[in-house]
Formats: structure tokens, sequence, C-alpha cells
């Protein structure tokens, strides 16, 4: 898979879940399970605008070439998403999200696995 396609597929996503964990937090919580509070809500915010710095990132980047530091950024934002593949894995395992979980686990891992094949391309 080419630099520019994992990066406009992490636009994509990222830009998705940062956008609507901005403006409908408690909508995307709710997906997740029942149980929210207002300070789980603007945790939800804060993560949005993490998502909406990767997206943006992915998106300005989606034309460069794979050079030096653009394999560092690559290396930032695979390791993240292998932190988060397991995150989401623990948080399926015992059950503190529902069965929409799991996609969270896929997109993590996804990612992970896509940006290793754009890293180690010489």
């Amino acid at each position: 898979m080419s630099l520019k396609t994992v990066f406009i597929l992490i636009t994509i996503s990222a830009g998705f879940y940062a956008i609507a964990s901005i403006l409908i937090p408690t909508t995307m919580l709710s997906w997740y399970g029942p149980i929210y509070t207002d300070s789980l809500v603007m945790m939800t915010r804060f993560f949005g605008v993490a998502l909406l710095a990767i997206a943006l990132i992915a998106f300005f980047l989606k034309d460069v070439q794979l050079s030096k530091n653009i394999r560092s950024v690559v290396l930032a934002i695979m390791i993240s998403d292998a932190v988060g593949f397991f995150v989401a894995l623990w948080a399926k395992m015992t059950n503190i999200v529902n069965n929409l979980g799991w996609l969270n686990v896929a997109i993590y891992g996804f990612f992970t696995i896509a940006l290793y094949t754009v890293y180690k391309k010489k």
C-alpha cells in the first residue's frame, strides 16, 4: 500500500471520528455503551481534537515522498496505533465497551499493519 493511500485512509477515518467526537460526543459515547458523565464527554472532545491533529497531519503529508523525516512521522503514528490496538483490545476483552469496540481493534490493527508496510519500504 502506498504512503498516499494510507494517509488518505487515515485522514478519512481519523477525520470522521474527530468531527463526531468534537460535535456529538454523547452520541459517540452511546455507540459504545450507555454510561457517560460530563467529564467523559469532555475527554471525548479532547480525544477528537487529538484525532483532528492526526487527520490533518496525514492530509497535509499525503503527497510527499517517503523521506527520512516522513518515515519518522510514519513511525510515530504506527507506534501510537499499535498502542491504540492494545488499549482497544483490552477495553473489549474486559467488556468496558460493547461489540462496537471490535471496530476500534480492527481500525488500529489495520493502520498499524498498513503503516508498517509503508515504513519498511526503502
